[in-house]
């Protein structure tokens, strides 16, 4: 056991000290002039993080489920939810998964999560294989007793789906905003192991026997005063990003540019949606989880001459707790606020309808407006990897890879953002040329023209407040001549 306890310090102590700093920057207001120490809280996050060492881990993934009862989830296998477990792990550079186990459990409930004759078979297989550094028990989390239970008895640090996220949520973060809201979403574990610390569970916060010690030695009381100082903080300016997104999303709606929210569970395609749609070659699709953390907005044209507004959000993911996607909402209100949202389904995947159920009721805790709901575009993406295509008629089948069905899914946008927004197609005849004509062309989206002598009969898409301008201009006045 001495050993094991050995290899857990190792793995944990050994770390890259500028990569925290580097990290942190942008998050907060890092001076600490609010009088919240900003380095000393970051140093109390970090090490309930369990943050990985230089060269990664190589992970022991373990995949439990419930064998029977009420608690069995029908809906897949634990191989479908192993791989997505691997997959998790991959999606961090430097990490490896060097072994996979599926474990069937009764329930999850136990103090030590996993039986006894379980629990000795994966420190077993954890002490035998020298590779093995982190294991990764994917389940939603892991309650403080039996963290510390597991950590205490595999010798290595122990992830759960909540960590693991975190990870890769600190790793893909790249712009303020997006710190600032994985920030955010850390802290609810934090208090849990707080808590969990001052009922007993754990005496000591850092590894177990006291390998790694907080600087300072902080009471309980202490180390809550200085967590409720530092999320007030970030809360505060998690709100002033949501108010700085509402101001963008007004200004959009001055220039009164249809908005079109791409949302899906994560790796199904949205950003690659977003780049066929659009023709941005800026956009570098990645085949990892949660490769998109920023809410980003590209420009495209539809066939009509259009221009909309793509927005591509956050992934979604299962079995893991709500309170960590909570600070990412306010990226989310883009999907509230868009005229239309296109759901893009990743068909080759063995989970798919349940992805897609994952999906749909998350929006539905958004609030959206239910007509926006009932009118979602439903996208099946890759289709390309499919010998045959199990097609209701309720979805558009697509392949951002070769295109097959993008024309279909921008027609359909295109109706559906008529519909949505109030714009209508008509067909004006104009003196070719004149200032009637021109305006046309700078405020309209211009489906066709055909020419009739002198005039041209323009066929647009207008919107009401434009049409009512146009009227005025160039109707009444010429009426009034």
């Amino acid at each position: 056991m001495q050993g094991l306890v050995g290899r857990f310090a190792r793995t944990v102590t050994a770390g890259r000290p500028g990569r925290l700093v580097r990290w942190y920057s942008g998050v907060g207001g890092g001076g600490g002039d609010d009088g919240v120490d900003d380095a000393q809280a970051r140093e109390l996050i970090d090490r309930q993080l369990k943050l990985a060492p230089a060269g990664g881990h190589q992970v022991l993934v373990v995949q439990p489920y419930v064998k029977w009862g009420p608690k069995k989830d029908r809906s897949t296998t634990p191989e479908v939810k192993l791989d997505e477990s691997r997959s998790l792990v991959r999606t961090l550079n430097e990490w490896s998964v060097t072994d996979t186990l599926c474990v069937g459990l009764t329930s999850y409930r136990k103090h030590t999560f996993f039986g006894p004759g379980n629990v000795d078979a994966i420190a077993e297989r954890v002490a035998r294989d020298r590779r093995i550094t982190a294991v990764f028990v994917s389940v939603n989390v892991l309650k403080p007793i039996q963290h510390q239970h597991l950590e205490h008895r595999f010798g290595v640090p122990v992830y759960d789906r909540y960590l693991m996220v975190v990870q890769i949520f600190r790793r893909h973060a790249v712009t303020r905003e997006a710190k600032l809201q994985v920030a955010l979403a850390e802290l609810p574990y934090i208090w849990s192991r707080i808590r969990g610390a001052q009922d007993g569970y754990a005496e000591r916060l850092g590894t177990e026997a006291g390998q790694i010690a907080l600087s300072g030695k902080l009471v309980f009381d202490d180390k809550k005063d200085l967590l409720k100082a530092y999320e007030k903080k970030l809360k505060k300016s998690v709100d002033k990003l949501r108010t700085h997104r509402q101001h963008l999303r007004n200004n959009r709606s001055n220039k009164d540019l249809p908005v079109v929210a791409v949302v899906g569970y994560t790796n199904a395609g949205k950003t690659s949606l977003v780049r066929a749609l659009t023709g941005d070659s800026g956009l570098v699709p990645k085949d990892c989880l949660f490769a998109t953390l920023d809410v980003t907005v590209h420009g495209g044209v539809l066939p009509c001459n259009m221009t909309v507004l793509y927005v591509d959000t956050i992934g979604f993911i299962s079995d893991i707790p709500t309170r960590l996607i909570e600070p990412f909402v306010a990226t989310l209100e883009d999907a509230m606020f868009a005229d239309v949202i296109v759901h893009v389904r990743d068909m080759s995947h063995p989970n798919v309808q349940v992805q897609k159920a994952h999906v749909e009721e998350t929006l539905k805790s958004l609030s959206i407006n239910q007509d926006l709901l009932n009118s979602v575009i439903d996208v099946g993406n890759k289709v390309d990897r499919l010998d045959n295509v199990e097609d209701d008629g309720s979805s558009v089948m697509i392949s951002c890879t070769t295109g097959k069905g993008l024309d279909e899914l921008k027609r359909k946008i295109e109706s559906q953002i008529i519909k949505a927004t109030g714009r209508r197609m008509m067909k004006i005849r104009v003196r070719t040329g004149r200032d009637e004509y021109e305006w046309l062309r700078t405020h309209t989206a211009i489906v066709n023209i055909d020419t009739d002598g002198d005039y041209s009969i323009m066929e647009v898409i207008v919107t009401q407040s434009d049409l009512d301008v146009f009227k005025s201009l160039f109707i009444r006045k010429n009426m009034n001549k």
